[in-house]
């Protein structure tokens, strides 16, 4: 988002819900305001096992609570927003809510373990070649002497 290419945010975001998703044996339904790209009116699909939908001519937030609205378990629900008027009509469905920021936390707690298990730990004995170690002590001299 900070660069401005809104396409490659929302598909950084698909991929992180779809590991939460995995770990957490949940299904994710997104709402996006507007349209997937100009020119494409396509209202929903599936992307990376998460059911996707766009606004088109309405607004997210319509979308969001016409699914409370209409689903014959509200209560089953968790809708993530921190937007006031949402959390008031979900509530009174009695969906469950949570906040943006506390269900960012809450991925970042539950995908840190999983991230920090695929980064591989650094080899302690690592063997340099006698013209490497040359040419480190090399450099650090050059530095030393500056």
């Amino acid at each position: 988002m900070a660069r401005g290419d809104l396409r490659s945010a929302m598909k950084g975001l698909l991929e992180i819900l779809r590991d939460y998703a995995k770990a957490e044996k949940k299904k994710i339904r997104v709402v996006f305001d507007g349209k997937k790209e100009s020119g494409n009116d396509l209202h929903q699909e599936m992307v990376m096992g998460i059911e996707v939908f766009y606004s088109i001519d309405y607004s997210a937030d319509f979308l969001i609570m016409n699914f409370i609205k209409h689903d014959p378990k509200p209560n089953m629900i968790t809708v993530v927003t921190s937007d006031k008027e949402i959390v008031s009509f979900v509530n009174r469905f009695r969906a469950h809510v949570i906040t943006s920021e506390n269900f960012s936390d809450l991925i970042k707690e539950k995908l840190e373990p999983v991230i920090e298990k695929e980064i591989p730990e650094k080899s302690e004995n690592v063997n340099l070649s006698d013209d490497e170690i040359s040419f480190w002590e090399k450099l650090f001299s050059k530095k030393k002497d500056t």
